[in-house]
């Protein structure tokens, strides 16, 4: 018998060792896959049987919501959606069966963002609205954008609905009066019914005058919205409550602001659309700031406005332009005594309007707005007395 060589038996046994771990690792392999494969043929073959018990007791509640559950355990939604239905036929008020279809159909939604984005140049002939023979009635141009983001999509079992919005305006020479904006609100959306739905959102808001920080709002956004037939309705309370900055000796307090947009399309003429905006505001804080009242910008504060605007658009040249029309009404009265005398300053704004509208400007996905508005306030304060009027050209691109 021939000895090996202590290196021939050394190489061997590691080839042998090799062999062993290289099959371990493989039958490892398998096994993992198997285990992995498992739950999947479970389900598939449990639903297997559970259809045939269906086919012959359909209506049967029990293999229904079972038939189900084992559905969305595999990712077929919509599987789970016709049992739910099936039961739902029966027994509309199946409560498992009702919370179940609806967490169902929730998951089913799309998720939805969509930005809006507008730019464009605004004159304003007092821009400061003070007083015609004020040494302050200059009037200025001024560059404007916006971002509105809209965002809604299924979590944890509810549509969740994100509105942002940011934007600013830059005076050419009142540089004084040029701010940057920025507002968010996030909250889940209740399916109050069919066509009705209510959002409830906490956010913030900030603001900058002149480079210096204007306020810092925390706040809650409440919306209660209605949809039929392509007219849409709603009323929206925000209440919050501001930090004025320090810069402008302001006071710190409570707003709450109501705003009613109701939406009627096609009433005297097809593709016509007539809003009625109503809107309730109180505001505490107040400070040194620019009044700006039809700007609802910070100062004065400490007032109760109420009022509305009425906007009628009609469409022109085949739908290709819109021609509209509007009035604003607005009563402020102001927790403050006037200039003349001890009684209660009061306002009366109003503001006639005049819009065009070109949808897809030459076939681009930009519409071009020309919008024209007169202000003119009517005060028991004759020093706040005052007229403006803004002409604005903007461009809107929705992606």
């Amino acid at each position: 018998m021939t000895k090996q060589a202590p290196t021939a038996i050394c190489m061997r046994n590691t080839r042998n060792k090799n062999n062993g771990i290289a099959g371990f690792l493989r039958a490892l392999g398998v096994a993992v896959i198997a285990l992995a494969a498992t739950p999947g043929a479970v389900l598939a073959d449990e639903m297997a049987a559970v259809f045939d018990q269906l086919l012959s007791s359909p209506d049967d509640p029990a293999l229904n919501l079972r038939y189900a559950e084992l559905a969305l355990a595999k990712g077929e939604t919509r599987k789970a959606l016709a049992a739910y239905e099936r039961i739902l036929a029966r027994d509309p008020q199946n409560r498992e069966a009702r919370r179940a279809y609806r967490k169902a159909k929730i998951a089913l939604q799309p998720r939805v963002t969509a930005f809006t984005l507008t730019t464009g140049m605004t004159f304003e002939s007092n821009p400061r609205q003070v007083r015609g023979s004020d040494g302050e009635h200059d009037s200025d141009v001024s560059l404007d954008a916006s971002l509105l983001m809209y965002d809604e999509r299924s979590l944890a079992g509810r549509r969740w609905r994100t509105l942002g919005r940011a934007g600013g305006h830059l005076f050419f020479d009142l540089d004084d009066l040029s701010d940057v904006y920025l507002s968010i609100a996030s909250g889940p959306v209740f399916d109050i019914s069919k066509k009705t739905q209510l959002h409830i959102a906490p956010g913030a808001a900030t603001a900058w005058l002149d480079g210096d920080s204007l306020y810092n709002d925390a706040l809650v956004r409440i919306a209660l919205e209605r949809r039929n037939k392509g007219n849409g309705q709603s009323v929206t309370t925000t209440v919050k409550f501001r930090d004025t900055g320090s810069g402008f000796d302001g006071d710190d307090g409570l707003i709450v602001q109501v705003d009613g947009r109701f939406l009627f399309t096609s009433r005297f003429k097809q593709g016509d659309a007539l809003y009625f905006l109503p809107r309730f505001q109180y505001s505490e804080p107040g400070g040194n700031g620019p009044g700006r009242v039809f700007q609802s910008a910070l100062f004065p504060g400490d007032f109760v406005e109420y009022g509305g605007r009425v906007v009628y658009y009609a469409p022109v040249a085949d739908k290709r332009v819109f021609l509209g029309a509007g009035f604003g009404i607005f009563q402020r009265d102001y927790d403050q005594n006037v200039a003349s005398g001890t009684k209660d300053r009061s306002d009366l704004q109003l503001a006639p309007t005049a819009h065009m509208v070109v949808p897809n400007i030459r076939g681009s996905k930009f519409d071009l707005r020309m919008d024209y508005r007169y202000e003119t306030n009517d005060s028991n304060d004759p020093i706040e007395d005052f007229d403006n009027h803004v002409f604005s050209a903007s461009t809107v691109r929705k992606f």
